[in-house]
C-alpha cells in the first residue's frame, strides 16, 4: 500500500512567491511594512496589478483635473467678473462647470473600481490566513486563543489590507496634486509659494515626535482588542456548559472587566489621535491666515490680481491636504505595522522541504522518541515499529500523552527528540504541514459547523454526483444508528446546529467517525473516538471497521469499553515507557 506523494505548496516569501510580482521592488514593501510582512503580502497584491494600474491611471487624471478648477475661477474672476467682460465670464464658466462635472465622474469610477478591488484583495488575503493556520502544527493552537486569532483575521487584515491599497492608489493620488499644487503656488506667486512650503517640515518633526506614542496605543488597543473577543468567543461557545454549572455571572463579570479596559484604551487612543490631527490643522490655520493677510496686502496695493489670490487659497488646499494625507499615512504606518506583526505571527511557518514526502508503504517507525506534554515531564524515549494493517491498542491514564504521541505519528508535532518514519520516509519532511495522505484521523473532541448533514461530511460536488457514494453514506448511517435521525423529508440535508448542539455528544462523535471513513486511507486513528458511545454500538462499528478495512492500519485509544477489550495484534501501554 503506497500513498501518493504530499504536496507541498510554496511557502509564502519563498522565490515562487517572490516572483508573482517581479515588477514591484522588495525594498517599497519593506519600508511600507517589514521584510517579513512584504514576503506574503506582495503575492497577495500579484492578481491586482492590471486593476490597480487601471485605478492608478484614473487617480493621476482625477489628480490632474482637480487642478484646474482653481486656475480656471481665476479666469472667470480676472477676464470676466473684474474685466466686465460677459462673454469671457459664460465660457470660463462653462468650462469651470465641465471640468467639475468630468472631474465628479472620474472620481466616482475610481471608488468603484477601488472598492471592488479592496474587497477581492480582502477576501484574498483572509483566505490566505486561514490556509495557514490550516497548515499549522497540533500544539500551536494550545498557546493561542480562538477569539484572538479570530481578531487577527478580521480586524488587523482588514487595516493592513486598507493601507496597503492607500498607500498604493491614496498615496500616488496625493502626490500628484501635491507636486501640481506646490508648482502652481509658484507660478502664481513664489514668495508666498515658499512660505507656505515652510509647513511641511513643522508637521513632518511634529508626527516624528508623535509617532512612538502612536504605535504604543495602537499596540495596547490591538492587544485588549483580542483579549475581548477571545473571552466573548468563550463565552458563547461555551454557554449551555456555563448554564449547567451556573458561570454565566462570572463570565459576564469578564466581559464586562474585559470591556472595560478595552473602552479606556480606545478613549485614550482617541484622544490621542484628535490630538494628532489638530495640530497639523492648526499649523495649515496660521499659514493660511497668513497668506490672506500677506496677498490680501498685495492685493489692496494693486500689485496682485484678486481672482490670483483666491486661486492661490484654493491651491493651497491641494499643496497642504496632499502633504497632510502623506504625512498621515506615513502616521498610520505605525498602527499598521502593529496589526502586520499580528498577522506575521499566522503566516510564518516552517520553509518547505525540498524534497517532496512519498512513502514506501506505511510503517511506523519511532527511534528513541521523546514527546511533549505540555506541563508535565516529557513522555519516552520510545522505540517500537507498527506494521501495515495491525490494529494497535494505545494505552495510558489521562494526561499520558497519548494523543500527544498520536500527533506526532500523524506528522502534525514534531517530537522533542528521536524520529518518526512511514514507510521509511522521515515525517519531518511533512514541515509539520499536513497529515500523510491516506491517513484518516477521529479524535476525542469532535467537530462539526453549522451546515446540513451532507455539508458536514466534507465530500466534494464529485463524491455527490454518484449515487453509490450516497448509498453508502445511508448504510453507514444505519450501521452507526443513525438512520432514523436523519429519514425526514430534508434527508441528507437536514440542518445541525453551531458547534454541533442539536447532536448528542455520541452522535457527533459517530458523525465525525463516519467522516473519517469516507476518506480513502491506510492509516486509521481512532483517539477515544467512541467514548460517548453506548457498547453495543461502539463494538458494532468497530467490527464492522475491522471487518472491511483489514489490511488498513488501525491505531485506538481509550480508556475502557470496546475500543479497549477487542483483539489487537500489538498493545502499547504509555504506562510501561520510562520517562
Amino acid at each position: 500500500m503506497t500513498g501518493p506523494a504530499a504536496k507541498l505548496s510554496p511557502q509564502p516569501g519563498s522565490p515562487a512567491a517572490a516572483r508573482a510580482w517581479p515588477r514591484l521592488p522588495s525594498s517599497a514593501g519593506a519600508a511600507l511594512f517589514t521584510p517579513a510582512t512584504a514576503a506574503w503580502l506582495l503575492p497577495l497584491l500579484s492578481p491586482h496589478r492590471r486593476r490597480l494600474a487601471v485605478l492608478l491611471l484614473i487617480s493621476f487624471a482625477a489628480a490632474a483635473l482637480g487642478l484646474l478648477p482653481p486656475y480656471i475661477s481665476k479666469l472667470v474672476i480676472d477676464r470676466g467678473l473684474m474685466a466686465g467682460d460677459a462673454s469671457q465670464l459664460l465660457v470660463w464658466s462653462l468650462a469651470l462647470f465641465a471640468v467639475g462635472l468630468l472631474a465628479t465622474g472620474t472620481g466616482m469610477l475610481s471608488n468603484i473600481l477601488h472598492m471592488r478591488a479592496s474587497i477581492r484583495m480582502l477576501a484574498r488575503m483572509r483566505q490566505r490566513l486561514l490556509s495557514r493556520l490550516a497548515a499549522k502544527p497540533v500544539g500551536w493552537f494550545g498557546t493561542q486563543r480562538a477569539g484572538e486569532l479570530l481578531a487577527r483575521i478580521d480586524g488587523d487584515a482588514a487595516e493592513v489590507q486598507k493601507f496597503a491599497f492607500n498607500a498604493v492608489l491614496g498615496g500616488s493620488s496625493a502626490l500628484i496634486r501635491l507636486l501640481g499644487g506646490s508648482a502652481m503656488l509658484m507660478v502664481l506667486d513664489w514668495r508666498l509659494g515658499l512660505l507656505t512650503a515652510m509647513l511641511a517640515p513643522a508637521e513632518l518633526a511634529f508626527l516624528v515626535w508623535a509617532r512612538p506614542r502612536t504605535e504604543r496605543h495602537a499596540a495596547v488597543v490591538r492587544e485588549m482588542q483580542g483579549r475581548y473577543s477571545a473571552g466573548l468567543s468563550e463565552t458563547l461557545f461555551g454557554l449551555p456548559a456555563l448554564q449547567a454549572a451556573r458561570g454565566t455571572g462570572w463570565a459576564q463579570r469578564r466581559s464586562l472587566r474585559d470591556h472595560a479596559g478595552l473602552n479606556q484604551r480606545l478613549i485614550a487612543q482617541n484622544l490621542w489621535g484628535e490630538f494628532t490631527r489638530a495640530v497639523p490643522v492648526l499649523l495649515s490655520a496660521l499659514t493660511r491666515s497668513a497668506t490672506f493677510l500677506a496677498g490680501g496686502l498685495m492685493v489692496i496695493r494693486g500689485e496682485w490680481p484678486l481672482g490670483s489670490l483666491i486661486a492661490f487659497i484654493a491651491y493651497m488646499g491641494f499643496m497642504t491636504g496632499p502633504m497632510q494625507s502623506l504625512l498621515g499615512l506615513w502616521h498610520a504606518q505605525a498602527r499598521v505595522k502593529v496589526a502586520a506583526a499580528r498577522l506575521d505571527a499566522v503566516m510564518q511557518s516552517p520553509s518547505a522541504p525540498s524534497n517532496r514526502f512519498s512513502p514506501a508503504g506505511y510503517v511506523l517507525q519511532l527511534d528513541n522518541v521523546t514527546v511533549s506534554r505540555g506541563n508535565t515531564p516529557p513522555l519516552g524515549p520510545l522505540t517500537l515499529s507498527i506494521p501495515e494493517g495491525a490494529r494497535v491498542a494505545l494505552k495510558g491514564a489521562s494526561g499520558s500523552g497519548k494523543t500527544s504521541l498520536l500527533a506526532v505519528l500523524c506528522g502534525r508535532a514534531q517530537p522533542l527528540a528521536g524520529h518518526v518514519s512511514l514507510g521509511g520516509a522521515d515525517l519531518r519532511l511533512l514541515g509539520g504541514d499536513s497529515l500523510p495522505d491516506r491517513v484518516a484521523h477521529a479524535g476525542q473532541r469532535p467537530f462539526t459547523v453549522r451546515a446540513s448533514l451532507r455539508g458536514n461530511l466534507f465530500q466534494s460536488r464529485a463524491f455527490w454526483a454518484k449515487p453509490e457514494n450516497e448509498a453508502r453514506v445511508w448504510q453507514l448511517l444505519e450501521l452507526f444508528g443513525m438512520a432514523d435521525r436523519f429519514r425526514g423529508p430534508e434527508g441528507l440535508d437536514t440542518m445541525l446546529g453551531e458547534s454541533g448542539l442539536t447532536l448528542s455528544g455520541g452522535e457527533r462523535q459517530r458523525l465525525c467517525l463516519l467522516r473519517a471513513l469516507l476518506t480513502p486511507f491506510d492509516i486509521l486513528i481512532l483517539d477515544e473516538a467512541l467514548s460517548e458511545v453506548d457498547p453495543a454500538t461502539a463494538t458494532r462499528i468497530l467490527a464492522f471497521i475491522d471487518e472491511a478495512f483489514p489490511r488498513a492500519t488501525r491505531i485506538l485509544t481509550a480508556h475502557g469499553g470496546a475500543a479497549a477489550s477487542g483483539k489487537c495484534d500489538m498493545v502499547i501501554d504509555l504506562a510501561e515507557v520510562t520517562t
